[in-house]
């Protein structure tokens, strides 16, 4: 075990992910018990920044990019 590093994750190209979505953008009317992921979303795009851009089922863009931190694999 040489790399002590966290394993970043990594997603390709046309992966269905589900974005985990935090209290602050979460819904208030929902409260605590709102869903903590969304999705699922294709990833289209990969920025060098480690982040990925999303679009969701209707082919409709997220409007920035998503860390992968907030992501994980949808498995259908």
């Amino acid at each position: 075990h040489h790399n002590q590093r966290v394993k970043l994750k990594r997603f390709n190209l046309g992966d269905m992910v589900l974005w985990k979505v935090s209290q602050a953008t979460n819904d208030p009317t929902q409260g605590k018990l709102g869903l903590n992921w969304k999705g699922p979303y294709k990833v289209v795009r990969y920025s060098r920044r480690g982040s990925y851009y999303l679009e969701d089922m209707n082919k409709k863009s997220l409007p920035r990019p998503w860390n992968a931190e907030y992501l994980k694999k949808y498995y259908q």
